[in-house]
Formats: C-alpha cells, sequence, structure tokens
C-alpha cells in the first residue's frame, strides 16, 4: 500500500484522466461523489471496468435535458459511441449504481477505489476525464491512501444512504441516444 499523497494540476503528468484510469484498472469497487455528471467528460471505455465489480456514483444536480442532449451528441460521434452502450450495459448489469442527493453536498468531487482489501485510495478534485480542462486558472487535485481512504469511504456511504436511485432514468436516456443512432444509421444505410 502507498501511504504517500500527491498534489498534482491540470498539467501534471500523469494528470486526473490518467490517475483515474490506472485507480480503476485495478479497483473491484468505486465509489463517486459528484456534483454533476457529464457523460462528455466521462472517457473510459471496457478495458477500465474489467475487474470492477461495483461502482456507486452520487451526484448533487441532475438536469435531464442536459444528460439527454450529451448522450445524443456522444451517440452521433462513432469515436464516442461506444460509451453511451457500455454506460447502458453497465447500468443494465448492477454494476454501475446512480443516485441523486439534491439536497445532499459535498467538496471536493472525490472518488473511493477499493479492492478485496478495502478502500486502498480516494482520488479528489474536479472530475474531468477529457483533454483539455474546461477552465482556466489552476485544477487541483490529490491521491491519498490509506486511512483517508477509509473516510472518504465512510462520508460516502453516509451520503448514498440518503440519496435515491436515478439508474432508471438514466438507463432511459441513454437507451433513447442509442435508439436514436440505430435509426440514423439505418437511414444513412438505406
Amino acid at each position: 500500500m502507498n501511504d504517500a499523497s500527491e498534489l498534482f494540476d491540470e498539467r501534471t503528468r500523469p494528470g486526473f484522466r490518467e490517475r483515474f484510469q490506472t485507480l480503476t484498472r485495478t479497483a473491484t469497487d468505486i465509489a463517486t461523489a459528484v456534483t454533476r455528471i457529464r457523460l462528455v467528460a466521462l472517457d473510459l471505455d471496457a478495458s477500465h471496468f474489467e475487474q470492477l465489480e461495483n461502482q456507486r456514483v452520487l451526484v448533487a444536480e441532475l438536469n435531464a435535458l442536459t444528460l439527454d442532449a450529451e448522450a445524443r451528441g456522444i451517440g452521433s460521434d462513432p469515436r464516442r459511441a461506444p460509451r453511451v452502450d457500455l454506460y447502458k450495459e453497465l447500468l443494465e448489469s448492477g454494476r454501475l449504481e446512480i443516485r441523486a442527493a439534491p439536497l445532499g453536498g459535498w467538496t471536493p468531487d472525490f472518488t473511493v477505489f477499493s479492492n478485496s482489501g478495502g478502500p486502498s485510495a480516494v482520488l479528489l478534485g474536479h472530475h474531468w476525464l477529457e483533454h483539455p480542462f474546461p477552465l482556466r486558472g489552476p485544477a487541483l487535485g490529490s491521491v491519498h491512501y490509506g486511512p483517508a481512504a477509509e473516510l472518504a469511504a465512510r462520508r460516502h456511504a453516509e451520503l448514498w444512504s440518503n440519496a435515491h436511485d436515478v439508474g432508471p432514468a438514466i438507463w432511459s436516456i441513454l437507451s433513447k441516444a442509442r435508439a436514436r443512432r440505430t435509426i440514423a444509421v439505418q437511414a444513412r444505410a438505406g
């Protein structure tokens, strides 16, 4: 187990995205708390979830119209379209759960990575996985291990217990985006 903490910014390599991807590949359980879901900011593929048994995502803000527009946009991009299918399949399998806590709050966004030994790392900071980072100025993040990961896991569990399931609503949005993409592909082919 690594006991060192690391602080990094949007210029550091490896940056937030690379650290998130590396930690995801070795975790069996991931617990995330983010202010909002941005599908355009998620740059993960099936290889990042091979070991994953469960991912619990907690959001404070969820806008169905924005999410639908993002899903349609991603679905029309051949490079990104597989993401819609991946997230839909993860929801269907129960390996991805999403809850909203509109009256809850936390700062900063965080993700706890766990394996068979329990919580192993917590990654703090603005969760944006695509380059370039969308904001001006420094985007600080940090990764912590051991007791810090255990503390973050306990706090995530508290927030999770008071949130409500929005997975079916998100699944519906992703399904509609996939159906629109299928119809568009058939129209172009026919």
